[in-house]
């Protein structure tokens, strides 16, 4: 499969909210549900992605997005070195292609080279070890759980939510 990575832009929402709507519809690793990815969502992940973070889109040569990722700081002083709200989805079509990996390491490449950025942080399901493998593959570390902090509402069951940390820099 044939795809390049680049920057999002505000063109790129409708594109997004598909690939969305088709991994909440797969069921999995997003923490949403299908009618939870809503318009706003996608505009607001945007937005917030665009104005003081990372936004990337894996797409074909038509043009297809087959994935997004996208992480921003929090706008405090005291926080704003970590990337954090780091959301990844891939078009169930496109995944186990390596699309995943590409835009986490695109996403990694770009936050090295701003210096502003020293951390990504992520959350990841407990029962979600495709994610949890990538991650550490990637270099992604534990930093702590939170217990039952997930509620998977077709099993009532409530998961811990893990808490998984990239340091840039080696002082991170």
């Amino acid at each position: 499969m044939s795809y390049k990575i680049r920057a999002s832009t505000p063109d790129d929402e409708a594109g997004i909210h598909a690939v969305y709507r088709a991994a909440a519809h797969q069921g999995g690793g997003l923490l949403r549900r299908e009618d939870e990815i809503t318009q706003d969502y996608i505009r607001h992940n945007l937005e917030n992605s665009l104005r003081i973070g990372i936004s990337l889109v894996a797409e074909t040569e038509d043009g297809r997005i087959l994935g997004e990722i996208h992480a921003w700081p929090s706008e405090t002083r005291q926080l704003g070195h970590c990337l954090t709200n780091t959301t990844l989805a891939v078009d169930p079509a496109a995944q186990r292609r390596g699309v995943g990996r590409g835009l986490f390491e695109h996403l990694i490449d770009t936050a090295k080279a701003n210096p502003k950025f020293r951390i990504i942080e992520l959350y990841c399901r407990e029962d979600n070890q495709r994610a949890l493998d990538l991650y550490q593959s990637l270099g992604f570390v534990f930093e702590g759980r939170l217990k039952g902090r997930v509620w998977q509402d077709h099993g009532k069951l409530y998961l811990d939510d893990l808490l998984m940390a990239l340091h840039l820099t080696a002082d991170a």
